[in-house]
């Protein structure tokens, strides 16, 4: 017996049994932590598709009101299509659960609970805009986790979508360069904005602070630099780019040539002198012109060579002036002009497939100067430009300081590489939207920002 007492053999089992309790205890608390995880996981999914489901919805609603082309059919409202996908991802409000392809169960684990929470927010994080917030949560009863003190746990995610949404399609584009604004512009815009595909960090570029007043909703691909003042604060960067709506142009404009047209508008006399008569292109008159506009204008006009217009010219009318195979505009001075695009151009075959683009279409200006001067569109305090500016391959300074508006509806667009303004403005695209022309409201993304 007193051998036996001290017998050593089974010590070690001993120890490792007792060693082990705690240690299956750990490991099943890690279990059950593990599940809490899982849960929050799946809430986070939750969370993310109902943000980004009511930012669609609501997208869908602010574009109809600005744009009465892309009216929002969707009858649900942006709390319904929120807690729709938030069901989709097996997470519902109690008794909730009709939502199309719900996976929430009707019966929920004893003292189990979920809640779906969807707000539509007008800022988030300081920043002014569109913003829809999800905030999916589940309550649950805790096992082991007990003998720490707990007695249920919560585990809940948040997700915020904010719509990159433009409130109205812009009448300004620029395509590649930047929207700057310098001396003391005033731009006026009921129902349109400024935009700029621009990834610089001056894409939207307010040079000195003092007469700017910019009421226009201006958005930017890239940044926002300023001097002085606080004008960037009005400007949404980083947005989504603006399709260029005439791009459709430029390939068929490249290809057109002095051989489309049946010669110089124009007579010779008997000595066999030219002399350039300025004519609107018809098909009995398939002529392009040599020299430039003035007086009262009524049709399409192609022009070939340089273009100019200053001094005290005056012209008025409803005219399409098409510049073509390397011609060039050039607008200085103080000129009366009082133009509005024609919608039903005449144009040679070769346009043909392109006509529709062109109607609303005031100037078209293919030459390429992005890195010598900009081509300036100005006049006297009476002018204005009714219709589309489209210049793709060059700078456009606005230099206009106009005191009278456009015959209302209007439809003044400017389309260029770059777009600079250092006058006062009055744009409107109401009738180009009712024309089914320029600008149309891009097709904004909806991202999680949280």
């Amino acid at each position: 017996m007193h051998n036996l007492l001290r017998c050593r053999r089974g010590s070690a089992a001993f120890a490792t049994v007792a060693a082990l309790v705690p240690l299956i205890g750990v490991v099943a608390l890690g279990a059950e932590a593990g599940s809490w995880y899982v849960t929050k996981q799946h809430a986070q999914n939750a969370a993310d598709a109902a943000a980004i489901s009511g930012g669609l919805r609501l997208r869908c609603s602010v574009i109809a009101q600005t744009d009465v082309t892309q009216p929002c059919t969707d009858t649900n409202s942006v709390d319904y299509r929120a807690k729709q996908f938030a069901a989709q991802n097996a997470f519902c409000n109690a008794g909730d659960i009709s939502y199309p392809g719900s996976q929430c169960v009707a019966t929920l684990p004893t003292g189990t609970s979920q809640t779906v929470q969807i707000n539509s927010l007008t800022s988030w994080n300081g920043v002014n805009g569109n913003f829809v917030q999800a905030i999916v949560s589940q309550q649950q009863p805790v096992y082991l986790a007990a003998v720490l003190g707990m007695s249920i746990v919560n585990i809940g995610a948040t997700a915020i979508a904010r719509v990159d949404l433009q409130p109205k399609p812009p009448c300004i584009l620029a395509l590649e360069g930047s929207a700057s604004f310098q001396g003391s512009a005033t731009i006026s815009s009921p129902n349109c904005g400024i935009a700029s595909n621009s990834t610089a960090s001056n894409a939207f570029d307010f040079t000195g602070n003092g007469g700017l007043n910019i009421n226009a909703p201006s958005f930017s691909v890239g940044g926002c630099s300023q001097t002085g003042g606080n004008q960037c604060d009005n400007v949404t960067t980083y947005a989504a780019s603006v399709p260029n709506p005439l791009s459709g142009l430029d390939s068929a404009m490249s290809s057109l040539t002095t051989a489309n047209f049946s010669g110089p508008c124009g007579s010779t006399d008997a000595k066999g002198k030219f002399t350039p008569i300025l004519t609107a292109y018809t098909p009995t008159t398939p002529c392009y012109n040599t020299g430039s506009p003035s007086g009262v204008l009524n049709g399409t006009y192609f022009f070939n060579g340089s273009v100019t217009i200053s001094g005290n010219t005056t012209i008025s009318g409803t005219a399409n002036l098409i510049l073509f195979g390397g011609a060039t505009l050039s607008i200085s001075g103080n000129p009366s002009i009082q133009l509005t695009a024609s919608t039903n151009p005449q144009v040679p075959s070769a346009l043909s497939s392109v006509q529709s683009l062109m109607n609303d279409l005031l100037i078209y200006d293919p030459e390429t100067t992005k890195n010598l001067q900009p081509v300036a569109v100005t006049g006297d305090s009476n002018s204005y430009f009714n219709g589309i500016v489209y210049v793709p391959n060059s700078p456009v300074t606005y230099t206009g300081n106009s005191s009278v508006t456009a015959p209302s509806p209007g439809c003044f667009e400017v389309i260029a590489y770059a777009v600079a303004f250092s006058g006062n403005t009055n744009l409107d695209a109401t009738k180009c939207i009712q024309d089914g022309t320029g600008i149309k409201q891009p097709p904004q993304p909806v991202r999680l920002v949280q």
